[in-house]
């Protein structure tokens, strides 16, 4: 029986909200103990184990969440399904560490701190056995986000306790690891719940999911490409420093994304599965509903980000990464661009099967960025690395919206120039605001709180639907709890 989008919603968003608090937490003590250089040879070893990570994974993730969305109330199908998917990664896994081990053997950057490499290649496992893909397919959000507090609280306990010295970046490989994958063990264990050794039979086909697997990870490599590539090039172009502040600007949009795009976690699965039902009108209206709170969200976050840098750096990364200030300012956008691409792409070209759309559409946006760093880096480094970043996923979006115009339903909507002209008032009061130098936490805190209701009064005085909607839903609990106390 298919669980409660909003409850999922509210679900995911705590997991969310918890993968947001982690980084906001241990980023800010890890770099001063560490500082640029360390966290920029982190980063960079982590960059490298992306791509091998890519390859071991192809597109299983994405296209398992469809496919087991799409036969979740088949109970032998969908454990046919799990069974096959989990096979091949785990094949594809064993060729993973042989890469692995040849980087490490062969690439003199890696043989610098190989312990630091193989800790951090455990990532690459742990997301194997993990199968997230099949939690999320059968919208088990309750599990995850339970499982999410167990774990993320371990391993801020972990680095509190470990990490003390510049030297003990070993422990902070071990923390971090932990954070992100490490509660995959526990998903492996309680495939149980799902699955029998019964269901294992000789008529498993893990092959057949190959291709369309395949298909996926095109898009997977050209969507890391401008992703990793970047600190990549930034590693060998220029030094560990320069990669430590790009990652502590990326770092905080990547948290901001992750909160954006957190509904369309949730929407994948339902959408997949209403295509397959064909309920064509529900999918359509669901469609418009997210692009419309990705674009009222995004904006305000977006250019409050831009305004709010100089603050955000020093508190969240320390005094030493000012020069990543720029370089937060000049990403900022693509909060923006990313929340509607993943509203396009993800929502709704993906569930529909027109993934190559999306396929051609990041590869012109990869492409670019490519070129664009070779032209950049050696002369603005991270800033220049930044730029190329912006102008990448500014055209996906645009080149989505092109190609993919006949096929997505949705429509760019009045309203939103009234989320507009609500940003518009909040950058104007946030400046003025900045200008009266009360003090720097003052001038932070009282920057956030004014915007904050400077946009939602703009909204509330001009009727918003989505301000209506919240409004209505927080009204009624609290009704419903006021009642239940009387009782």
């Amino acid at each position: 029986m298919a669980k409660s989008i909003k409850s999922n919603f509210v679900y995911n968003l705590i997991n969310t909200s918890l993968g947001i608090l982690f980084p906001l937490i241990s980023f800010p003590y890890a770099s001063r103990i560490l500082m640029a250089e360390g966290i920029g040879e982190v980063n960079f070893f982590q960059s490298i184990i992306q791509y091998v990570l890519l390859l071991t994974s192809l597109g299983i993730p994405m296209y398992a969440i469809r496919e087991i969305a799409k036969v979740r109330d088949d109970v032998t199908v969908r454990n046919k399904t799990l069974l096959e998917v989990l096979i091949l990664n785990l094949i594809l896994t064993v060729i993973g560490y042989f890469l692995i081990f040849i980087i490490t053997l062969t690439v003199a950057k890696i043989q610098v701190n190989i312990p630091l490499f193989l800790i951090l290649s455990l990532s690459i496992i742990l997301t194997t056995v993990g199968c997230d893909w099949f939690y999320q397919g059968v919208e088990d959000f309750k599990y995850i986000t339970i499982r999410g507090i167990i774990v993320r609280s371990l391993s801020l306990i972990l680095l509190f306790l470990l990490v003390k010295t510049q030297q003990d970046i070993l422990y902070y490989a071990i923390c971090i690891t932990i954070g992100s994958v490490g509660g995959n063990v526990f998903n492996f264990f309680r495939l149980r719940k799902y699955i029998k050794v019964s269901d294992i039979s000789s008529d498993l086909k893990p092959f057949r999911h190959l291709k369309p697997v395949l298909r996926i990870f095109v898009l997977n490599l050209i969507i890391s490409i401008y992703i990793n590539l970047n600190v990549i090039m930034l590693g060998f172009m220029k030094s560990n420093e320069s990669v430590g502040l790009f990652t502590s600007a990326t770092k905080l949009t990547h948290v901001i994304l992750t909160m954006v795009t957190s509904l369309g976690v949730v929407l994948l699965p339902r959408m997949s599965n209403m295509i397959q039902n064909n309920q064509l009108s529900e999918f359509r209206e669901l469609a418009q509903k997210s692009l419309d709170i990705i674009v009222a969200l995004t904006l305000p976050i977006s250019f409050g980000l831009i305004l709010l840098a100089d603050f955000v750096i020093p508190i969240f990364c320390g005094d030493t990464y000012v020069d990543a200030i720029l370089t937060l300012k000049i990403l900022s956008p693509i909060i923006i661009f990313i929340g509607i691409s993943n509203v396009l792409g993800i929502q709704i070209l993906y569930p529909q099967g027109h993934e190559k759309i999306v396929i051609f559409s990041t590869a012109i946006g990869a492409i670019v960025n490519f070129i664009l760093n070779l032209w950049l880096i050696p002369l603005y480094s991270q800033n220049g690395a930044a730029v190329s970043t912006l102008f990448a996923e500014l055209l996906v979006t645009v080149m989505m919206c092109w190609i993919g115009k006949r096929l997505i339903w949705v429509k760019w909507k009045k309203q939103y120039w009234i989320y507009a002209l609500a940003t518009l008032a909040m950058v104007v009061a946030v400046s003025l605001i900045k200008k009266i130098n009360l003090g720097f936490m003052q001038d932070f805190a009282i920057s956030i709180l004014a915007g904050f209701i400077i946009y939602l009064l703009f909204l509330k005085f001009t009727k918003d639907p989505l301000y209506i909607t919240a409004r209505d839903i927080l009204s009624n609990k609290l009704n419903i709890k006021t009642n239940t106390n009387d009782k």
